[in-house]
């Protein structure tokens, strides 16, 4: 009787022990749940503290695009501003040059009009489509000007530079002009014998009157296509 009292006591201190390790065993167990829990929440803070550093960025960004945006649209507004200013000057330059050569253009036309009514139409419709043909060059130049100035604006110091270098050839090239067209004038003046007698006397007086379109013409010299024109009024004579 007491072996078997005996082994029931350590059967029964046996399944203590069992029982004991297994409550350490789900103390254990809990300890690593909670410590997976605290490293969760670590890297759920490491990952909030980067998408906050990444919003941080992406506004700084979007601030400087803004500045970038607002930059370039002085500098265009400067650019425009800059052209407007050489356009005006360009244009101020050009009624300068040419505000003086209307007035004496219709007044040869009605001048020769009345002195030599035989040859009027062939001077008016001569001299009309002349004018015309001028008219529609000179806005295809204050194109090809607008154009030429918004172009080489980029290159600015260079534009300059080579500016000033076409300013000086071009008061060359006028200077050369001037001279290249009463030579050939004179020469056609004093070789034309062949032609009506009115007709030369009006050349004549053309060559010599203070409100000459030969002078008038001179205008015709910034044209672009200057040259055909000048091919178109000898094919006239």
């Amino acid at each position: 009787m007491l072996l078997l009292l005996l082994l029931l006591l350590l059967l029964l201190l046996l399944l203590l022990l069992l029982l004991l390790l297994l409550l350490l065993l789900l103390l254990l167990l809990l300890l690593l749940l909670l410590l997976l829990l605290l490293l969760l929440l670590l890297l759920l803070l490491l990952l909030l503290l980067l998408l906050l550093l990444l919003l941080l960025l992406l506004l700084l960004l979007l601030l400087l695009l803004l500045l970038l945006l607002l930059l370039l649209l002085l500098l265009l507004l400067l650019h425009v501003l800059l052209l407007l200013l050489l356009l005006l000057l360009l244009l101020l330059l050009l009624l300068h040059h040419h505000h003086h050569h209307h007035h004496h253009l219709f007044y040869h036309v009605y001048y020769y009009y009345f002195y030599y009514s035989c040859h009027y139409y062939y001077y008016f419709y001569y001299y009309y489509y002349y004018y015309y043909y001028y008219y529609y060059y000179y806005y295809y130049y204050y194109y090809y000007y607008y154009y030429y100035f918004y172009y080489y604006y980029y290159y600015y110091y260079y534009f300059f530079y080579y500016y000033y270098y076409y300013y000086y050839y071009y008061y060359y090239y006028y200077f050369y002009y001037y001279f290249y067209y009463f030579y050939y004038y004179y020469y056609t003046t004093t070789t034309t014998t062949t032609v009506h007698s009115d007709k030369k006397r009006i050349h004549t007086m053309t060559a010599t009157s203070t409100y000459s379109p030969y002078r008038g013409a001179c205008m015709f010299y910034k044209q672009p296509l200057f040259f055909f024109c000048f091919f178109l009024r000898s094919s006239h004579k």
